[in-house]
């Protein structure tokens, strides 16, 4: 069956826990994995595997060796990135494996559009759930962005949704910047302008990005000392800085035109050079188990990670060091 990425939650449950995940729109794939990852969590489902294309040809195997889980009944989400071009057969296979008790499949691919007439498109809908992550119109556009607001109070939605709109017409990786900084500065009882959060300590937590683009390892690491010693509260902002670093390189890893990939994921002109040259120095195989370490890194920034405060900022400077060092 086939949806948009705003109707997710009403196929969600008609599947056999099978997506597909594609389109232009990187924000609008990124939410619907989490949905479906924050829907079948609920259920059980708290690990998470990722197979990029070096694994394809292994996918049935890996696919056997966790299917029913282990002596503790584990329950695992199976996330398969496809980089674009032709669906492999070794991707397709995995309609084969439709209702596993104990495995969810996300297939995300980086292609842009498909053609409803394609073979493996009709096979893939006979047993997937196809997500269509494309431009929005104006008025999907403003739904989806007061959704993504719903942690505002009554009085003040109007007025944020307007200016965000205003600010960034068609844009939902900057939308989503902005409404990333309100969750983190956001009190119901206060107002705090829009573009306006800024760190009051010698540095501002979003100079990291700039140093790990740069490759400025010892810079960064300041950074985060400083941060950590004078405004640690910003300690979950900072994750998201680096999930954002290892995110766009992810996409423009995927693309074969990296400016056009960079420029997609809303990535400022200006900065688009430096990333051209932080992405040389990098690749798929070294960044990819890194968005395992961010996400865990983030549920232990929201207290829900089993680590300690000094592991959580030892694991900051390991992620930094990686991702600036050869």
């Amino acid at each position: 069956m086939k949806c948009d990425s705003l109707s997710l939650p009403k196929y969600i449950d008609k599947s056999e826990k099978i997506f597909f995940i594609y389109g232009d729109e990187i924000v609008l794939q990124n939410n619907a994995r989490d949905y479906i990852c924050n829907f079948y969590k609920k259920n059980g489902f708290d690990e998470k595997k990722i197979i990029t294309s070096k694994d394809f040809p292994n996918i049935s195997q890996i696919i056997t060796q966790n299917a029913g889980g282990s002596l503790f009944g584990s329950r695992i989400i199976v996330e398969i990135i496809h980089e674009g071009g032709k669906i492999p057969k070794d991707i397709m296979d995995i309609l084969s494996f439709k209702n596993i008790d104990n495995l969810v499949f996300i297939i995300r691919s980086s292609i842009s559009k498909i053609s409803k007439t394609a073979s493996w498109i009709k096979q893939m809908d006979q047993s997937a759930v196809i997500i269509e992550c494309n431009k929005l119109k104006s008025f999907q556009e403003k739904a989806w962005l007061k959704d993504q607001l719903s942690f505002i109070s009554e009085g003040h939605m109007k007025e944020y949704t307007e200016r965000i709109l205003d600010l960034f017409p068609g844009n939902l990786v900057a939308q989503q910047n902005e409404i990333n900084l309100l969750k983190l500065s956001y009190e119901k009882d206060s107002k705090i302008s829009i573009t306006s959060f800024e760190d009051q300590g010698e540095f501002s937590p979003y100079e990291l990005e700039d140093k790990i683009i740069e490759l400025k390892t010892n810079h960064a690491l300041r950074i985060i000392k400083s941060i950590h010693k004078n405004d640690d509260h910003y300690a979950q902002l900072l994750v998201w800085i680096i999930g954002k670093v290892i995110n766009v390189s992810v996409i423009a890893l995927q693309n074969p035109n990296k400016e056009k990939g960079l420029s997609n994921a809303g990535i400022w002109q200006s900065k688009i050079s430096s990333y051209k040259h932080f992405v040389k120095n990098i690749s798929l195989k070294k960044i990819m188990p890194l968005q395992k370490k961010v996400y865990e890194l983030d549920l232990a920034s929201k207290g829900l990670g089993g680590i300690t405060k000094k592991q959580f900022w030892q694991e900051l400077d390991n992620i930094v060091i990686a991702l600036t060092t050869p």
